[in-house]
């Protein structure tokens, strides 16, 4: 058991580190046709996810997404709780991380002053990370000196996070949070919880070091408590305790409800796995009968060709049922594109090489250019790096 116990925690943490690292990491990652692995580019109003690009004029498979993202949510809080509060959310991640690392210090004016510096540090990442979400990584500085606008949402977003990091912390876990509130009428008799293992209530020996430890300031003995978050702190340190004293697990950990046994037949939870079902195979069926109409993406960097000019091959895949002829050209009125225009036939595949004149100064060595197969449809970007 306590082997378990050990191997869960070093699970516990190494998954938190790992979905950190990939939420900071995803934006800067980029699939063949040059865009961001996930991203919704306030620029074109359009959604990059996986070497697919979703326009609004085709939202309804997002809108669709959305709801079976909701009802999944709703699903795993009927089935285990609060469990995304403690492995998943980072405003426990961060806080558990200041919190942790600031009482390792003895002195209380540097213990302070580590964790002012911790919540400024952490502030300033989320917020380049969160924004680097709607803004490519690759302009972002470029887009904050073009936009005020930027500028404003990003220093208002900094705040935001630095004074959570800072004064707040578990209390917006417990007192502000909207998830904690919905969890009261989510859960059941038979929810995962953290707390006192049913039959070791006379084991207990009052040390309350479970109650010292708890971010939330809870009696985690008390089953069970809806602003628990599932962090954990309270099973480390009841184990601690008892292996020192007892040599044997701890009292806490996770139990199934009141009877400390799984139960997948509840009705609510029946439901909410049926819906996620129905909207999962609608979904599916959205994406294969709606795909993507044309797809364009560039086939490497352009490579310099002398006297200004820079040669790159695009490739082109229509699914329609018509032929079509693509515009091309650069918004930014500082490159020349040819050919203009390329024609594209019935459901076919065009591999071309086009030229690109560059008559201006190119900030980062990247030109966009917007192909346009549809009047009637938003342009499809497209990032090119000069060589």
């Amino acid at each position: 058991m306590i082997a378990n116990s050990v191997i869960r925690g070093k699970i516990y943490r190494l998954l938190q580190f790992i979905v950190a690292a990939c939420a900071l990491i995803i934006p800067f990652i980029k699939t063949s046709n040059g865009n961001s692995l996930f991203r919704f580019d306030v620029s074109t109003l359009q959604l990059h996810a996986f070497n697919t690009v979703v326009s609004f004029a085709s939202f309804f498979s997002a809108f669709i997404a959305i709801l079976l993202f909701t009802f999944l949510f709703v699903f795993t809080t009927q089935l285990l709780g609060r469990v995304w509060c403690g492995w998943l959310c980072p405003q426990s991640f961060f806080s558990i991380r200041i919190e942790s690392y600031s009482k390792k210090i003895k002195n209380k004016t540097m213990r302070r002053i580590v964790a002012i510096i911790l919540a400024f540090l952490f502030a300033l990442v989320l917020t380049l990370n969160w924004m680097m979400y709607f803004v490519s990584p690759y302009d972002f500085i470029s887009s904050l000196k073009s936009s005020s606008t930027m500028v404003t949402i990003g220093v208002v977003l900094f705040l935001f996070i630095f004074v959570d990091f800072l004064l707040v912390r578990f209390k917006w876990c417990k007192y502000v949070c909207p998830y904690s509130k919905f969890q009261v009428v989510m859960t059941d008799d038979d929810t995962l919880y953290v707390g006192m293992i049913p039959g070791k209530e006379k084991e207990c020996i009052d040390c309350h070091a479970c109650i010292r430890v708890c971010p939330t300031h809870i009696d985690p003995r008390k089953n069970p408590d809806a602003d628990c978050i599932y962090c954990e702190t309270c099973v480390t340190a009841c184990n601690h305790v008892f292996q020192k004293k007892e040599h044997h697990e701890g009292i806490l950990g996770y139990v199934w409800g009141k009877s400390n046994k799984l139960n997948i037949k509840r009705p609510q939870l029946i439901i909410t796995f049926g819906l996620s079902v129905i909207l999962f195979i609608l979904l599916i069926f959205n994406i294969i009968s709606s795909s993507e109409p044309f797809r364009i993406s560039v086939d490497g960097v352009a490579k310099n060709i002398g006297n200004g000019e820079y040669a790159v091959n695009i490739k082109l895949k229509s699914n329609l049922e018509k032929a079509v002829r693509v515009h091309l050209t650069n918004p930014d009125n500082v490159a020349e594109v040819s050919p203009k225009g390329i024609r594209v036939f019935i459901k076919a595949s065009v591999d071309k090489t086009i030229n690109i004149k560059v008559l201006k100064e190119i900030p980062n060595n990247t030109i966009y250019l917007n192909a346009v197969y549809d009047r009637a449809k938003p342009p499809i970007q497209l990032e090119i790096k000069l060589k």
